[in-house]
């Protein structure tokens, strides 16, 4: 075992100051100083008061108020009970800016320490790194705004639009490409239903207090996203996922509300995160990973977050039930396969079908939907698919064939995540399966498309 000594010599070269406070008994034994706390410290026996006359000659204005509030040795064991490691920032007139750091000894419940190692460390290079880091996203960030004007912004919310964020942040990490940074990806649980029943109005002002939230409680230096519809993403620069943790615990065991109709009504956020670049130095990759996990938690509970882990996304295929092998390849059009339940809940879309509806992939037709295959049809036609669907399953349930039902297809429109209204004709079938009881195969075809598809075939 190396030698206590040496391993204690090492460590000290870190801090410009360790002392031992003996909490109960207010007396403190130097293991590290320099002549600037010595010379308020030595010959006073209470660590209370060496505490304070060391910062009070040392500090001033509203750093000596917060070191003060910090060196408080009457609560120092309530503020340690729980985290058993406190840290704060100030800034000293004799060695500049400094992280002091109360680390709580021998932690056990059954019998409780009286000591705290007290430790100063010199951050002024720390502090440097950051201005400059804050310098360069300010220039990034004017630089966007001269190249884009009001082209890189969402009029709703203030917020970067889509195009913006990639701008920023490519600028960014062209002057910073070795930052440790986390890509989340936010997007609010039910916002539809929220739209649907409350109306647009309230929807946008659910938007702007969701972008408002964002600019309060986000760790700076970031750049702020609204995507588009409800989907919001935050690039945090200078940081780690294991950094951030305790922002995203916060965030998400807070409660959120909007108003409407004079009551007040709560609402929930799910995120995902990735962090560049660890785990992948290509940003369009990384923006997958933070939809591949905001996608498991969607998939799961709502109301939570996910940090990207390798094998998210097979693990999602395999929550599902499903696996790219089990089902057939080169399908004819748009296939979309759903749950029999109240919503329809989404289990799988080829790839026409994620570009029917205007999406990437299906993280991103998941999000769109909010996992529904209901929320793609068009909220006018959607009385109509109902009772067709439930009509033609009567028929087909009708085993003595005296009934029949046009040529199997139901006429509605889909909005894809453009906006843009579409004339479709569904086909589905309903079978049991293993994992998730009955489902639905649906075969979708623009009408416009199959239309030309039946001329042509007649003029053969």
């Amino acid at each position: 075992m190396a030698n206590i000594e040496a391993i204690l010599s090492t460590i000290s070269q870190k801090y410009i100051s360790i002392h031992v406070i003996d909490i109960k008994n207010d007396r403190y034994e130097a293991v590290k100083s320099i002549e600037a706390i010595d010379k308020f410290s030595v010959g006073e026996a209470s660590a209370q008061k060496a505490l304070n006359n060391v910062m009070n000659h040392l500090t001033q204005g509203e750093s000596q108020k917060t070191i003060n509030e910090f060196t408080d040795l009457s609560t120092l064991e309530e503020r340690l009970k729980e985290l058993n490691i406190i840290r704060c920032s100030f800034f000293s007139n004799a060695t500049g800016w400094c992280e002091a750091t109360f680390i709580l000894c021998d932690k056990c419940e059954k019998k409780p320490s009286k000591k705290a190692i007290f430790m100063v460390e010199d951050i002024n290079e720390q502090i440097r790194r950051e201005r400059i880091m804050l310098e360069q996203i300010r220039k990034a960030e004017e630089q966007a705004l001269r190249k884009e004007a009001q082209a890189i912004r969402d009029p709703l919310t203030g917020l970067l639009n889509q195009a913006g964020m990639e701008h920023s942040i490519m600028d960014f990490l062209k002057m910073c490409p070795a930052a440790s940074c986390v890509l989340m990806t936010l997007d609010i649980d039910n916002f539809k239903l929220i739209n649907d029943v409350f109306g647009h109005i309230v929807g946008d002002e659910v938007l702007i207090k969701v972008a408002d939230i964002l600019r309060e409680k986000c760790p700076k230096p970031c750049f702020l996203a609204r995507n588009g519809g409800d989907e919001f993403t935050v690039f945090f620069t200078n940081t780690s996922l294991e950094e951030i943790r305790p922002f995203f615990n916060s965030f998400v065991n807070e409660r959120t509300y909007f108003e409407a109709n004079n009551e007040h009504h709560e609402f929930s956020m799910s995120m995902g995160a990735a962090e560049y670049p660890v785990q992948t130095n290509d940003y369009k990759r990384l923006r997958e990973m933070a939809d591949a996990a905001l996608y498991a938690v969607k998939m799961n509970h709502k109301d939570g977050y996910q940090f990207y882990y390798e094998g998210l996304e097979e693990g999602n295929r395999e929550q599902l039930g499903f696996n790219i092998g089990d089902l057939v390849k080169g399908l004819p059009g748009a296939f979309i396969v759903y749950k029999v339940d109240t919503n329809g809940h989404i289990l799988f879309a080829n790839d026409d079908a994620i570009k029917l509806f205007g999406c990437d992939s299906m993280q991103d037709l998941i999000l769109y939907s909010e996992g529904s295959f209901i929320n793609l049809i068009h909220p006018d036609d959607l009385k109509h698919v109902l009772r067709s669907v439930y009509d033609q399953y009567r028929i087909l349930q009708n085993t003595d064939g005296s009934k029949e039902y046009q040529d199997g297809f139901v006429k509605f429109r889909i909005i894809n995540k453009q906006g843009k209204e579409i004339n479709v004709d569904c086909s589905g079938r309903r079978i049991a399966n293993k994992f998730h009881g009955d489902i639905v195969y649906v075969f979708i075809h623009e009408s416009d498309v199959k239309e030309q598809y039946i001329k042509k075939a007649a003029n053969l």
